[in-house]
């Protein structure tokens, strides 16, 4: 089943703010082709480097360090 990029936001990171030295994350929304929702939380930089935008399809593959919430 494949996923496209429905929305790309930035993280929030409420009252305790992001560290220095930690990288920007964004949550990014999919959709797959039968309307179901995840949200996956990835570094910026890793989607800049990948060249994923919003209506792209998801590649198959997630970085280490993302965290994924079903809808």
């Amino acid at each position: 089943m494949s996923w496209k990029v429905k929305r790309i936001q930035e993280d929030d990171y409420g009252c305790e703010e992001r560290q220095e030295n930690e990288k920007i994350k964004v949550i990014v929304t999919l959709v797959n082709n039968i309307g179901q929702e995840r949200q996956i939380r990835v570094e910026d930089d890793w989607l800049y480097a990948k060249g994923i935008n919003e209506g792209d399809l998801w590649p198959d593959t997630l970085p280490v360090n993302a965290s994924i919430n079903l809808r």
